[in-house]
């Protein structure tokens, strides 16, 4: 408390330089660099007491969209999600998104990116975390998004 204090009397500053701010995907390193083999899924355990799956959780935060809104999760290059993105980090937005938004279905066609923007808990976490910054998130009409009643 009293280093924060400082902060507040010094504009940042504290005791030391300012704290280095940096995006988060900076930090995110190739799955090359730490995997020699490929990657098996992981099945998660959820006891529905203590612990929930990302759906469960959604629906707790009271998350509500308008049907007729155009998705305000727009992927600027969706040709790198499919390549690049998967090679080299294993589309890492269906893991870090913490309400399911991106998914990577399979089609006949192959694997696509799918984008769930109804779940949107409206955190911009896609926005902080995408390695190769192709999400945009743009605020959605309507004032939708998580109410958090349930929680």
């Amino acid at each position: 408390m009293l280093h924060t204090g400082l902060q507040m009397v010094t504009r940042g500053r504290g005791l030391h330089n300012r704290y280095r701010n940096q995006p988060g995907h900076t930090r995110m390193r190739p799955l090359k660099k730490y995997y020699q083999q490929p990657l098996r899924p992981v099945e998660p355990a959820y006891d529905r007491k203590l612990t929930f799956d990302k759906l469960t959780d959604v629906y707790n935060s009271g998350t509500a969209h308008e049907e007729d809104q155009p998705c305000h999760l727009q992927i600027l290059q969706p040709a790198i999600c499919h390549t690049r993105c998967t090679e080299e980090y294993g589309n890492p937005c269906q893991f870090f998104c913490p309400a399911d938004v991106y998914e990577m279905a399979e089609s006949a066609s192959g694997r696509h990116l799918q984008v769930n923007f109804s779940n949107c808990v409206h955190c911009k976490t896609c926005d902080i975390m995408d390695p190769y910054e192709i999400i945009n998130w743009v605020t959605p009409e309507g004032g939708g998004g998580p109410g958090y009643e349930l929680l």
